[in-house]
């Protein structure tokens, strides 16, 4: 009897044994993101734990699949799903064959997404930021995979994030580092496997180090910048359509460049803003322009020349080509600021330790110190943004009304001689309202110039109403030093329509 009891206990550790060695060559999923979302076509990253081959089945309808492709042999696979049409639901299926035994594999259940909307089309999306943990860990934190859950549960088109998503360190190896963005996967494939996330670099990914650098760009996939840094920096900073809005990705993390937009990509900026047609423009980074919290910072430190500069600069050029919002991060909690009618709202509440917010100064209008992420919705004519923290409330909403106003100058001139002397030099410009409704209470809110001149014309400076399709014209004059014969203005209109929505817009450059 003895004897026979062993060899039912040996049998039963072979089984045990067995069986564990057919769940430990299980191929799984480990990361399945959408990505580089367009009207026709989309990327699908599949990442296994292991060498695998993957086939990917696609249609229009539930269950019905029209399209297959397949990549073989990797662990990390990005599958080019084309034939796609605007403002679609795209139906997928995938499957994973093991490298090592291809009789093990899985089909997984069935995902959806949805192609680039177009022009025209609503849409929503989510905005988070500094979910890192408090650490040097793989794991997210759990405050993290509630937000996550709550941006499921929106339906959302795509998702921003502001950085920060990883604690990587600087003496991280390739495969460190890539654990902890495998534990980032692991709390967001949930939602990426429907949901396009498109990331600006955080400081705490620290890619100014080459294994942390390695790891970032083999495991996302976003667009690519076609400026100067388009070999080194190919994925720091991008732009992207989507639907009546054009999103910027900018890099506070350049290496040698960290806390600036300068160089090589200030030039590419320029350039994408001017080449920029849709109605909206949506500006995402890492560290925030204005009521940043970090005083040694360029931007922050007002002993820093070369900060400040940069800052001014990079601020007016989101003025001249009308950026309606920028997203930030980088401070745990969240703040809106307005800076001459552009909101810089700071969206660092995802998961890492909240910093309680300054108190609020000049130009910022709303802050607390929750974990929170922010839903957008889009049209045409508005984009209103909800702050939802992580238990459900909404802590603020606030709206952005497009209007399709047009400012230019017609003629500039000296009103007499005296003027000519004291070198006071006018200015007319031509006001024109393109929109479909008439606007009343016009008022010319602010002037600012360039090169030392001073708007002397006082402001608030009334308008005359514009009915649609009509203009108006305004003079303004300006005190000009001796010697300057260029300079910039900046002109603020504010203005209501029939229903008394009030607009505040920041004008051109003229």
């Amino acid at each position: 009897m003895m004897f026979r009891r062993t060899l039912t206990i040996l049998a039963l550790a072979l089984v045990m044994l067995l069986a564990g060695a057919v769940d430990a060559f299980a191929v799984s999923a480990t990361n399945i993101a959408v990505s580089k979302v367009g009207e026709s076509s989309a990327v699908l990253v599949v990442k296994t734990d292991m060498d695998s081959d993957v086939s990917v089945d696609y249609g229009t309808a539930p269950g019905s699949y029209t399209t297959t492709k397949s990549s073989n042999g990797q662990v990390r696979h990005e599958l080019t799903l084309d034939g796609l049409s605007p403002s679609a639901t795209v139906y997928y299926r995938v499957t994973l064959i093991s490298g090592a035994d291809p009789s093990d594999s899985a089909t997984l259940a069935e995902s959806t997404f949805r192609t680039a909307k177009s022009p025209g089309d609503p849409f929503s999306f989510a905005v988070t930021g500094d979910n890192r943990p408090d650490g040097d860990v793989v794991t997210q934190p759990a405050v993290w995979s509630a937000i996550v859950s709550q941006v499921i549960d929106e339906d959302v088109d795509l998702a921003l994030s502001v950085g920060d998503i990883i604690y990587a360190m600087a003496g991280d190896s390739l495969e460190q580092n890539v654990a902890k963005y495998d534990g980032y996967f692991a709390t967001t494939m949930g939602l990426t496997a429907s949901v396009p996330l498109y990331l600006a670099l955080g400081n705490h990914e620290l890619v100014a180090y080459a294994d942390n650098r390695a790891g970032f760009e083999q495991e996302f996939t976003l667009p690519v910048n076609n400026g100067a840094d388009a070999a080194a920096y190919p994925e720091d900073y991008y732009s992207f359509d989507y639907g009546d809005t054009h999103f910027i990705a900018l890099s506070t993390e350049i290496p040698g460049q960290e806390g600036l937009i300068t160089g090589n990509q200030k030039s590419w900026l320029e350039a994408d803003l001017a080449a920029n047609d849709r109605m909206w423009t949506v500006v995402f980074m890492h560290r925030p322009l204005f009521s940043g919290q970090h005083p040694l910072e360029p931007w922050v430190n007002v002993f820093n020349p070369t900060g400040q500069q940069n800052k001014s600069d990079l601020h007016d050029l989101f003025i001249q080509y009308g950026v309606d919002i920028v997203f930030e991060g980088h401070e745990h909690h969240y703040l809106r600021h307005m800076e001459d009618g552009i909101p810089y709202v700071i969206s660092g509440g995802g998961g890492a330790p909240l910093s309680i917010p300054l108190m609020l100064s000049s130009g910022d209008v709303y802050g607390a110190s929750a974990y929170h992420h922010l839903k957008v919705d889009e049209t045409t004519a508005t984009m209103q943004v909800s702050v939802i923290d992580s238990d459900g409330n909404t802590l603020e909403t606030f709206t952005l009304q497009s209007l399709d106003l047009d400012i230019g100058s017609i003629a500039t001139y000296w009103k007499s001689y005296i003027a000519y002397v004291f070198r006071i030099l006018s200015v007319d410009y031509q006001l024109s309202n393109g929109d479909s409704v008439d606007l009343s209470n016009v008022q010319v809110a602010q002037l600012k110039a360039s090169g030392g001149v001073t708007p002397e014309t006082a402001t608030p400076l009334a308008v005359a109403g514009i009915a649609a399709g009509q203009s108006t014209i305004f003079s303004v004059n300006y005190s000009v030093p001796a010697g300057v014969s260029v300079f910039k203005t900046w002109t603020y209109i504010s203005c209501q329509d029939p229903q008394g929505n009030t607009y505040e817009l920041p004008g051109p450059v003229v």
